[in-house]
């Protein structure tokens, strides 16, 4: 019988000490009456409320125009500044339509096409040089949702309307510009049904709709609320229509009660926070001042405090252990992990086996035969030179100007094997010498371009750009060989984030997973080719001249 009390006796204790007892007991007490009064004696000011879904709602669509403004006015820049601050846009307007015309037409589709990228702008962009009937059209989409250059011929053809008009093109709603400067066409369009659909999906009325239009709308019937905001570029309205039944459903009679019921609701709120903030608030602070002690590596912090609840005492209990573990096994994990980083870097750069090796050693071959000596003589001493810069006493990067010469070597020996069939430019800017890269990032995909594009008998151009930009380094290397289908560049771009390369492109996995050890995960680097235009692999990562180049030296 005694034990039985006592087990009894026990549990009243615990539930006594439990914070869901005590949270459940101040909700009986004070919230509960409050919530059966509202529900009683509430009213609904019918129109302080659709004012205030209105006013809502405008706000919603006020911060759409202003952002598509923003938008707008981002691709005006962006044309802008390609057709007239780009070489390649200057040879473009030109329109002469020779080879240095087609090179810059490639170089400049690349250069747009990343640019586009990195500009919250519109969705599509054109150039249409009239002169020789070319049209560049760029649809950051992806998706094909209309096909730009039959609507952009189109329109020319009808006479162009100039700035920003609504267009309705294969059932789309489209918010597109139109300029002509003198001799060349160019533009670019956004999608006005996909703006239109995530305003939807912001605002809080299931049965509210929105709309662009050339026209303000007017409200089919009493039971609709018509909103109409007129953009402060262009010609277009923003459309949105409200259902009064659906902001009126659930508005009581008796708001004045209600009124009374929220003012005796607010009078208690004091002493109901002053109590939640006893049993909750308070351990919760210890809690996360714990734990954010902890994370700033104080690892010999721990509660002492006494907990007001059973609840509480657990977690104190538990964070205490958490800590006590940390502190044992933090310094041994972070030696594994050391470790484990080394062996993955030393894997990666064993796994690059340069697939041109076994040509060169025939190709020297050859040359013996011919006993053309000199250019035997080139071959071995890049060998020499690639081998000692592979093979470095530990380093795990090189200043940029080793690459180059070593990447300078190779094109001079991809001559020797493929002559008069390869045009090289390389343009860097100054700071770009004092970069730090790992070992073959670049050359590697150099020799993709001498493997997979160069022929012989037929001239291609390969280009190598290298840009410092606020703290960002950007490498391009571009040429105008059979380029990819848009398929082949997606799955080749998931395979190699997903590390599912096979053994022919492993390259590209290595060069991600090194450029990312070395330089964190912004660090990218992104493929665009398009079939019988060429190939643009663009590198991409942070760099601080002054901080990165120090800490190499110090190392």
């Amino acid at each position: 019988m005694k034990q039985k009390i006592k087990k009894a006796g026990h549990i009243a204790f615990h539930l006594m000490q439990s914070i869901s007892t005590k949270v459940v007991l101040i909700i009986l007490i004070l919230v509960l009456p409050l919530n059966i009064l509202a529900i009683v004696l509430s009213h609904a000011a019918i129109e302080a409320m659709t004012e205030q879904a209105a006013l809502s709602v405008t706000s919603v669509m006020e911060n759409y125009n202003t952002e598509l403004l923003h938008r707008m006015e981002d691709t005006g820049y962006l044309l802008w500044n390609m057709k007239n601050e780009d070489t390649d846009g200057t040879i473009l307007a030109g329109q002469k339509g020779d080879e240095q015309y087609l090179g810059a037409r490639i170089r400049f589709y690349h250069k747009f096409l990343n640019n586009m990228r990195m500009v919250d702008g519109a969705d599509g962009y054109f150039f249409h040089m009239p002169e020789v009937e070319d049209t560049l059209v760029w649809d950051i989409t992806g998706a094909g949702k209309i096909n730009g250059e039959d609507f952009v011929l189109s329109e020319m053809e009808k006479g162009i309307n100039s700035g920003w008009n609504v267009y309705l093109v294969d059932g789309r709603p489209l918010l597109c510009m139109f300029v002509k400067l003198r001799e060349i066409i160019y533009g670019g369009w956004i999608y006005l049904d996909d703006v239109a659909e995530q305003l939807s999906e912001d605002v809080q009325y299931k049965q509210a709709s929105f709309s662009y239009a050339a026209d303000a709308a007017e409200p089919p019937d009493k039971d609709v609320i018509a909103i109409s905001l007129p953009l402060k570029k262009g010609k277009a309205f923003l459309n949105g229509s409200l259902s009064r039944s659906e902001i009126l459903g659930g508005i009581s009679v008796f708001y004045m009660v209600l009124r009374a019921g929220t003012f005796i609701a607010l009078l208690l709120i004091p002493v109901l926070y002053l109590v939640i903030s006893n049993l909750l608030l308070n351990p919760l602070r210890l809690v996360n001042q714990a734990h954010k002690r902890l994370q700033e590596g104080d690892l010999d912090y721990r509660i002492q405090e006494k907990a007001n609840s059973i609840e509480y005492s657990y977690s104190f209990l538990s964070f205490n252990q958490m800590a006590d573990q940390i502190k044992t096994l933090k310094i041994e994990n972070y030696e594994k992990e050391l470790d484990r980083q080394k062996m993955e870097l030393k894997n990666l750069q064993l796994q690059i086996h340069p697939h041109f090796l076994l040509n060169t050693f025939n190709l020297v071959y050859t040359l013996a035969q011919r006993k053309e000596t000199g250019a035997i003589q080139d071959i071995v001493i890049y060998l020499s030179e690639y081998f000692r810069y592979i093979f470095r006493s530990g380093k795990s990067l090189e200043l940029f100007p080793k690459e180059q010469k070593l990447i300078e070597g190779y094109i001079r020996m991809a001559e020797v094997r493929y002559p008069d069939s390869i045009e090289v430019r390389y343009e860097y800017d100054p700071e770009i010498s004092f970069v730090r890269v790992p070992p073959l990032l670049l050359h590697n995909f150099v020799e993709n371009i001498v493997k997979y594009a160069v022929k012989q008998g037929q001239i291609t151009h390969i280009s190598l750009l290298g840009q410092y930009i606020d703290g960002i380094v950007t490498f391009m290397i571009m040429d105008d060989g059979a380029g990819m289908s848009e398929e082949e560049v997606k799955n080749l771009d998931k395979r190699m984030r997903n590390g599912n390369i096979d053994g022919e492109h492993i390259g590209f996995v290595n060069s991600l997973k090194r450029l990312r050890y070395f330089y964190g995960e912004t660090a990218d680097i992104l493929i665009s080719a398009d079939v019988g235009m060429g190939t643009c692999v663009t590198i991409q990562f942070p760099y601080d001249l002054e901080v990165q180049d120090a800490a190499f030296d110090g190392e």
